[in-house]
């Protein structure tokens, strides 16, 4: 297989090609791991190898995936992959990008559990409670979605998807202390109704999270909304 990368040295960028034999059965990362044996300075991130910490995320054939999980044979076209760092990041070196900003979005949106405790009893929830959020807990923040996502290129303020799949994590807990409205209030100043819709979110998410659904179900739950949300009046949780 004709594998080319595109490498940065902190400054230049350019594309170096690889003609190495792959098994149908192995990942990118594992392609990324035979070229590294011979290419020692080659550079990229990887540490559980199972889909959970979700620090391997590139960009393969022009699409955001996971190395670890993502097979070399399903990604190939004409027997060729392109692999390059993710887009809207900045590239430390060759397909490391910074990570930073996921501490900086905590910070900004206060994604943090709220709760009164009470010694005296548990801070219980039904099922049917949990299942209201229970997908979103999936997210491992590998930011696939927000390196996808095309509200970026028109609003850099924009917080991206992952993190109002986290807002909803927290106004759908019925343990979260918080205010909801609250939360989406910050939401708001956050982008919430900057979202364009592009459903690329949905389509690279590695935990089939639709952060989409997540953001307009958001929106439909507003009191004081900035404008109709059409087509959810449905959804009303609270």
């Amino acid at each position: 297989m004709r594998v080319l990368i595109k490498r940065f040295d902190g400054k230049k960028f350019w594309f170096e090609e690889f003609d190495i034999e792959v098994n149908s059965d192995e990942t990118i990362l594992e392609v990324l791991d035979k070229i590294r044996n011979k290419k020692r300075d080659l550079a990229y991130r990887s540490f559980c190898r199972s889909s959970i910490c979700g620090t391997c995320a590139i960009k393969v054939n022009d699409k955001t995936i996971l190395a670890c999980k993502t097979k070399a044979i399903d990604m190939a076209q004409n027997n060729e992959i392109i692999i390059e760092p993710v887009d809207r990041s900045r590239v430390l070196r060759d397909l490391v990008v910074d990570h930073s900003y996921i501490e900086k979005a905590y910070k900004d949106n206060e994604l943090w559990f709220v709760d009164k405790i009470d010694f005296t009893k548990e801070n219980i929830q039904t099922p049917q409670e949990l299942k209201r959020y229970d997908k979103q807990t999936d997210c491992i923040l590998c930011m696939a979605c927000y390196f996808e996502c095309e509200a970026l290129d028109f609003d850099k303020n924009f917080a991206g998807p992952f993190v109002f799949t986290k807002y909803f994590r927290f106004v759908f807990d019925s343990r979260d202390k918080r205010d909801k409205q609250e939360r989406i209030e910050l939401a708001k100043k956050n982008g919430l109704y900057n979202c364009i819709n592009c459903q690329k979110c949905i389509m690279v998410c590695p935990k089939q999270i639709a952060s989409a659904f997540d953001i307009k179900t958001l929106q439909n739950n507003d009191k004081n909304p900035p404008f109709a949300v059409a087509g959810l009046d449905e959804m009303n949780f609270f």
